[in-house]
């Protein structure tokens, strides 16, 4: 919900879906494709972190990787603070949040367990 703001507030066209499912050059984001694998390594802290982010470095120089890995762990707190304090989602967000875990398929992912209001949502109980 954060991308698709601020997408809107710098008038960018952003195809949600494609920024999501990887399919980075369809998704109108500048370096799409080395934001998504700086991103998927640094969360999962895969063994080619060092080359994923040398590679995003070069692309967007020293500063804008910073600001990716900024953006990455504001992120990753924002979801351990929501997790490990209990905050329930509004039921008036459940079907916005599960609808759009469905169309951006980011229900695949293992943190979409973690609402079981959506998770019910997505799975149709």
């Amino acid at each position: 919900m954060f991308l698709s703001s601020s997408s809107e507030a710098i008038n960018s066209n952003l195809d949600l879906g494609n920024a999501i499912n990887g399919s980075g050059s369809q998704s109108g984001v500048p370096n799409a494709e080395s934001l998504i694998a700086f991103t998927e390594s640094a969360n999962r802290q895969t063994s080619n972190l060092s080359q994923v982010r040398k590679q995003l470095s070069e692309e967007v120089g020293a500063e804008g990787m910073v600001d990716a890995a900024i953006t990455v762990s504001i992120f990753q707190s924002l979801n351990i603070a929501a997790d490990c304090s209990g905050i329930r989602i509004d039921d008036d967000w459940v079907t916005i949040a599960a609808d759009l875990a469905k169309l951006t398929h980011a229900d695949r992912f293992t943190t979409a367990e973690n609402s079981i209001a959506v998770k019910n949502q997505i799975k149709g109980i």
